[in-house]
């Protein structure tokens, strides 16, 4: 196993224990912000054959993951 293909695995757990965390306290934030973290790790990897760098396919998930979470936060301030 590379470096890489750990700290994927490795950055998977930890977006996957902030939102099993978010589900567990009742908090929709912290549910949100794991859930759009690993959105953010799917797209960087779903690109990957699309080829570019790291940094540019980091660039794009991220920037996506944000507005998910940004666009649910502004959900779940109107739903309350």
């Amino acid at each position: 196993m590379t470096v890489y293909t750990a700290l994927q695995l490795f950055e998977a757990l930890v977006a996957s224990a902030i939102l099993l965390f978010g589900v567990l306290r009742n908090s929709p934030t912290i549910a949100l912000l794991g859930g759009g973290y690993l959105i953010g790790k799917a797209i960087l990897n779903i690109l990957a054959p699309e080829g570019g760098s790291v940094y540019r396919r980091s660039l794009i998930g991220y920037a996506f993951a944000a507005l998910y979470v940004l666009g649910g936060l502004v959900l779940v301030h109107f739903r309350s």
